[in-house]
């Protein structure tokens, strides 16, 4: 019943994010929503209190729905996307605008044709290393690339790559579990 839940939630997010981006793109406004929301997602991020806002139910739609437009006026966001923090708060769906933020910006960077690629390291990359990473994949992948970097201490050196939805997994930490797994066979 969960996992159901959770796909329906989902699919939710995703019918939200493909109206806005229809409604950007038919005002000319792509760039400006998409940097709009991930300003979105950084306050949430960075909030506990706009997290707990979107989740909880102790809240009413309404009182969501006003609190968020108030936000986005305060943040300067544009009226897109403050009408639709508004609209999927007022309609019950505000624990899924995150994941509709999500949606978009995947559905933006389709449609500029960048694919996203996230690195993970033990240490922060370099400027210089960050750009020749990019140069590599974008070669490979043959497109425009987007590369987010996370650390990951937990892996001590190396790197996981994730390009869509391929993993390379070449850090030393993975290295380390492959050993012991074959030592434990032999």
């Amino acid at each position: 019943m969960a996992a159901s839940s959770a796909s329906h939630a989902n699919e939710t997010a995703r019918r939200y994010a493909s109206a806005l981006f229809d409604l950007a793109e038919e005002k000319g406004a792509l760039e400006t929503v998409a940097t709009d929301l991930k300003d979105v997602l950084a306050m949430a991020k960075g909030s506990k209190d706009l997290t707990l806002l979107l989740e909880s139910p102790a809240f009413g739609r309404e009182e969501k729905a006003k609190a968020l437009v108030a936000l986005a006026d305060k943040a300067g966001l544009g009226k897109l996307v403050s009408n639709f923090l508004a609209t999927m708060a007022s309609n019950g769906r505000s624990d899924e605008i995150l994941d509709a933020a999500g949606h978009f910006d995947e559905l933006y960077a389709r449609h500029r044709g960048v694919k996203r690629a996230i690195a993970r390291t033990a240490e922060e990359m370099t400027a210089e290393q960050r750009q020749k990473l990019e140069a590599v994949l974008a070669k490979a992948v043959g497109s425009d690339i987007e590369l987010e970097t996370e650390v990951v201490a937990d892996l001590i050196g190396g790197i996981q790559l994730r390009v869509g939805s391929t993993l390379i997994d070449a850090s030393v930490a993975s290295k380390l579990d492959r050993m012991n797994t074959a030592m434990k066979g032999a």
